[in-house]
């Protein structure tokens, strides 16, 4: 990978991304306003968890799923 202005590097980091997404995007959600910002942004599906990642890695812990009260919810919420 050459580094001329870093033009090729950002090249081919955006290139990487777009073939990542191109299928869709899983969102995690904790909750149904979450869900329809996702379902508006384009999100394929979405993930119900009791806390998001970025929650669960500040505040240490493990990632598990939302109530089924509120999985309910977010059904009824989006399509």
């Amino acid at each position: 990978m050459s580094n001329d202005n870093g033009n090729s590097t950002s090249l081919r980091l955006k290139t990487g991304l777009a073939e990542m997404l191109k299928g869709g995007v899983i969102m995690d959600v904790t909750d149904f306003r979450q869900a329809e910002i996702a379902e508006r942004a384009g999100a394929v599906a979405v993930m119900a968890l009791e806390r998001v990642p970025a929650q669960i890695r500040a505040e240490g812990g493990v990632a598990r799923m939302a109530s089924p009260k509120k999985i309910r919810e977010i059904m009824a919420a989006v399509s």
